[in-house]
């Protein structure tokens, strides 16, 4: 959640305000226990995709990113795989 609040803040990051806001409330479902950061992680996939692309140099977005990627995988297959075996 820290890094969350940290890319949210950078002024130095070349975010879309449609980014920021999907960041913002992602923030506010963790803080408030409405999700996890699994499915977070799936939601903001896209939208950290295109920001990274838009701040190639940036090492703390670029590190998010792996993290997010890890998550994003777990919600992934949480959906998927229960389907599969009906």
């Amino acid at each position: 959640m820290e890094k969350l609040h940290q890319i949210y803040n950078d002024k130095n990051l070349n975010l879309t305000e449609t980014c920021r806001k999907k960041i913002l409330d992602q923030y506010k479902e963790l803080l408030n226990n409405k999700t996890n950061i699994n499915y977070a992680s799936y939601k903001l996939y896209p939208y950290l995709r295109d920001a990274l692309y838009d701040n190639k140099d940036s090492e703390l977005l670029g590190d998010f990113m792996k993290i997010i990627l890890k998550y994003r995988w777990k919600a992934y297959f949480a959906m998927i795989l229960p389907v599969s075996f009906k």
